[in-house]
């Protein structure tokens, strides 16, 4: 008798039904019957309002959780980075692919024909989070930060139609559309570190359903999953989320050494703390608090109380 198809739930987005072929691509290559379900979360239903002023956790993944809860769905596929630090009881990360690469990219005005660093003063820059915006008023305060929501697609029209210098997107995201053609450059890092999980996807499922994980284990990327568990560690010890500026990135190194570079920065730009931590691939959680420790005593604690005031 045929094994049962599963059922997929994706966000209805070009990029999330993209990155949800990949999975169900993966999973047909094994034999496996794969239907895909398309559910809109609170995140795709609120587009006039900067994620920060929505202040809720699980915008992207809530709705999906229920549809893995209740058995309306037997995975999901998110972009790792949508996913709250903490995983509603039931639900699990059942792998997370190799990561894409995870930066952010400069996206010009057809009529700019330079880089970033040769926008004129008081350039307009858009961008969809605080992340990027309060680094970008560190690098350059003369700048002129403003948000933008919406899918890719609809960003892309925007920068046009609105007349803006750049806009900032993440560089994984336009890889998976076949959109690298708009790219002008990759942000070094030291300007725009990026969020924590960019890059990478995180498929969930009911923790109890043995069949969804077990066929999933030769997806699962173990270098990637220390990384992003060492991220999410330190945003989670941080108390972090979309209201908060706080940036991250880890890698493992030949030896097996994860290392974790981590910081924080106030919404004005003017106050930046930042750290790099070493530790056991092994032991991704223990690095990632212990960077959040160094980061609060070295004045995050501050940065992070002011914002939390003006993003109750």
């Amino acid at each position: 008798m045929p094994e049962p198809t599963l059922i997929l739930g994706t966000r209805g987005s070009a990029l999330a039904l993209r990155q949800a072929t990949l999975i169900r691509s993966f999973l047909e290559a094994r034999g496996v019957s794969v239907q895909v379900e398309i559910i809109r979360t609170t995140g795709d239903h609120i587009q006039d309002v900067p994620l920060a002023k929505i202040g809720a956790k699980g915008l992207f993944t809530k709705e999906l959780d229920q549809a893995l809860l209740e058995g309306r769905i037997d995975l999901a596929v998110h972009s790792l980075k949508d996913l709250p630090t903490e995983m509603p009881e039931g639900l699990v990360v059942a792998a997370v692919p190799e990561r894409a690469p995870p930066w952010d990219v400069f996206v010009a005005h057809p009529d700019f024909a330079g880089r970033l660093e040769d926008l004129p003063t008081g350039a307009v820059v858009a961008t969809s989070s605080l992340r990027r915006q309060a680094q970008l008023r560190a690098w350059r305060s003369d700048l002129q930060v403003v948000p933008v929501r919406g899918n890719v697609d609809t960003r892309l029209r925007k920068l046009e139609a609105e007349g803006w210098h750049g806009l900032i997107l993440a560089e994984a995201g336009l890889q998976r559309l076949g959109l690298l053609e708009r790219v002008r450059q990759r942000i070094a890092p030291e300007i725009l570190l990026p969020a924590v999980g960019q890059g990478a996807l995180g498929v969930v499922c009911a923790e109890a359903n043995r069949r969804v994980r077990a066929l999933l284990q030769a997806l699962h990327h173990a270098p990637t999953a220390a990384a992003v568990r060492a991220e999410r560690a330190l945003l989670h010890a941080l108390q972090g989320g979309c209201q908060v500026p706080v940036a991250a990135l880890a890698a493992v190194e030949a030896d097996g050494t994860l290392v974790l570079r981590g910081r924080v920065v106030s919404l004005d730009g003017r106050q930046l703390v930042e750290g790099v931590q070493r530790g056991a691939m092994a032991e991704p959680e223990a690095v990632g608090e212990a960077l959040a420790e160094t980061l609060l005593q070295q004045g995050a604690r501050a940065i992070l109380e002011e914002i939390r005031g003006q993003h109750p």
